[in-house]
């Protein structure tokens, strides 16, 4: 799967947690960001330890991409909220 396919993929996974999760905003902008990188590093780890081939678009690498993705988003929901303006 292109790098491209990966990006949009996680770009509407990450939008959708988000919204789902009732976020609007900078929040759900963050969740479109972490999405993608999820995606990404689950595309890549798949292909380096599993060896899977991925670089088409099937079921396989949409799924591995969802996956990585909701495994980023469910690690950003376990981390303590922080205050960054005070």
């Amino acid at each position: 799967m292109s790098i491209v396919a990966w990006i949009a993929l996680g770009l509407v996974g990450g939008t959708l947690a988000g919204w789902l999760w009732g976020l609007r905003g900078r929040a759900l902008a963050g969740h479109a960001v972490v999405g993608t990188l999820g995606a990404i590093l689950g595309g890549f780890m798949a292909s380096v330890m599993l060896g899977l081939d991925i670089s088409g678009v099937d079921g396989t690498s949409i799924l591995v991409a969802a996956v990585g993705a909701a495994i980023l988003i469910i690690i950003l929901h376990a981390l303590p909220p922080t205050e960054v303006f005070e």
